[in-house]
């Protein structure tokens, strides 16, 4: 009668063994400003709001996207610490604050603004065919409340990709992203700039 009682135990640590094993945790990284030059023209005593950005989804998201052809994939095992378009909103607010090009810089929503960024991202992502990382936006300029379109233009940046790993891919597409941004807030002062211009004559 005691057999039964011994090979439960036995069975159970099989079946437990047998279990597949977890699979590592992602690695995440950080999508941050780093600290830009000061732009070369004047400050504008305005103040710059940024809306979150549009796109696709697979892009916007926490997930690196790696592009070969027609075909996208996602970098196993990494992470973005944030989603892409809440990054990617709070990298130009930063870097716009940086630039020290306008009084100040914020959210949409968060406080009145006299400028607006409204943006749709076309590509965040790595380029299988040319190993390289890949930003470009679709990027208005807005003056506010009247939300009369001052300017637009699409920016492209691009870093290279030395190897395929995902902290080498992480790192090139947060270069590219920070350019992107710097490049966004010289775009936003030269037009607003131009705007005051040609309320003031």
């Amino acid at each position: 009668m005691k057999y039964p009682l011994l090979l439960a135990p036995l069975l159970l640590s099989g079946c437990i063994s047998l279990l597949p094993k977890q699979p590592p945790p992602p690695r995440i990284y950080a999508l941050e400003a780093d600290d830009p030059s000061a732009l070369n023209q004047p400050r504008i005593e305005a103040v710059i709001a940024v809306a979150l950005p549009t796109g696709e989804r697979s892009i916007l998201g926490s997930d690196m996207v790696w592009r070969t052809g027609d075909e996208l994939a996602f970098v196993a095992q990494s992470q973005w610490s944030n989603r892409a378009d809440l990054a990617l909103q709070s990298l130009l607010v930063e870097t716009l604050i940086r630039q020290r090009g306008f009084a100040a810089a914020t959210r949409t929503g968060e406080a009145r603004g006299d400028y607006e960024i409204r943006w749709e991202v076309l590509d965040f992502e790595i380029a299988e065919t040319s190993m390289t990382a890949r930003f470009s936006a679709d990027v208005k300029l807005v003056s506010l409340p009247g939300r009369r379109i001052v300017a637009q233009e699409i920016i492209t940046t691009e870093a290279p990709v030395s190897e395929r790993s995902s902290s080498v891919a992480a790192q090139a597409l947060a270069r590219a992203a920070r350019e992107g941004s710097a490049r966004i807030g010289e775009f936003a002062l030269t037009n607003a700039r131009s705007g005051e211009r040609g309320v003031d004559q």
